[in-house]
């Protein structure tokens, strides 16, 4: 039996909102989360890979973007990526009592994986108020991933662990990692959950500045690739997709490590510039929709 559709609910598009990977970076998201409470605008689907699978998770949880500002200026600390596995990184050299395997990384998970916890409990993403895909990469295969079902936590831990300087986990007999290496901004998910408005916000360094320490530098050649990887899915999902999909580039012009506290109200605020500039774009395909 048909229900009755009032003119309104005909017109009004299915909205997505798609952040990229981008570690620190993605904390600049919660300026577009902003103006989406601020805007009154329904979102049906959210999509988050790595970086920015944190804050689309911890949104999709029912946090507002106020307790989300509060989550990274209490939670988010040094000491989130500071515990090292010394026999992990005695093995890079080859020296004695060194030690690595597919399960290990360099950092130790457990500060990471608490936190993470801490901020969206044990809800699973079956059960969110907002629909939520969360990105990731099969160890083992290279394999796209995606995540619909489970803890929530572990999946956000699962898309953003840049394996092999985080370890993988294991989910549903799976061994994964960080969802760039196989989609940085997974706008063709929701080109394939048939929405209407994607608002798609990716993180990048622009930038000459040398690169301090060797995690620094590893972490920027591997960002090369996923920036080529990013353009090159970009262009087919825009052949591909019906309506209109609204890309929020956030560029920051020095090199922004895991480790860079101090930058936290630099980040947000280079996000909210970023999302300001494309207000009227976003509210312009929503309310054009035919």
């Amino acid at each position: 039996m048909k229900t009755h559709q009032t003119k309104e609910e005909i017109k009004r598009p299915k909205v997505a909102v798609v952040l990229g990977s981008g570690g620190i970076k993605a904390m600049a998201s919660i300026g577009l989360f902003a103006f989406i409470e601020e805007a009154n605008i329904d979102v049906d689907l959210l999509i988050g890979c790595s970086g920015g699978s944190i804050f689309a998770g911890v949104w999709a949880a029912g946090h507002t973007a106020q307790q989300m500002r509060d989550f990274t200026d209490t939670l988010w600390t040094r000491k989130l990526f500071s515990k090292i596995d010394y026999r992990s990184l005695l093995s890079i050299a080859g020296l004695p009592f060194g030690r690595f395997s597919i399960n290990d990384g360099l950092i130790k998970p457990d500060v990471i994986q608490k936190t993470y916890r801490q901020m969206v409990g044990d809800i699973k993403l079956e059960d969110l108020p907002t629909r939520l895909l969360v990105q990731t990469t099969d160890v083992l295969s290279g394999e796209p991933v995606l995540l619909s079902s489970g803890l929530l936590w572990e999946a956000i831990y699962a898309s953003g662990s840049l394996y092999p300087l985080m370890p993988p986990i294991e989910i549903n007999g799976r061994l994964l990692m960080d969802g760039v290496f196989s989609s940085p901004l997974p706008v063709m998910e929701a080109i394939n959950e048939n929405m209407d408005v994607i608002i798609a916000m990716s993180f990048e360094e622009v930038t000459t500045q040398i690169s301090k320490g060797f995690v620094q530098t590893l972490m920027r050649n591997i960002d090369y690739s996923h920036k080529w990887l990013l353009r090159n899915q970009n262009a087919i999902s825009i052949d591909l997709h019906h309506y209109e999909i609204i890309f929020i580039n956030v560029v920051f012009d020095r090199v922004v490590g895991l480790r860079s506290i101090h930058r936290i109200p630099e980040i947000r605020k280079i996000g909210d510039d970023a999302v300001q500039e494309k207000k009227e774009e976003i509210l312009a395909a929503i309310e054009n929709f035919r």
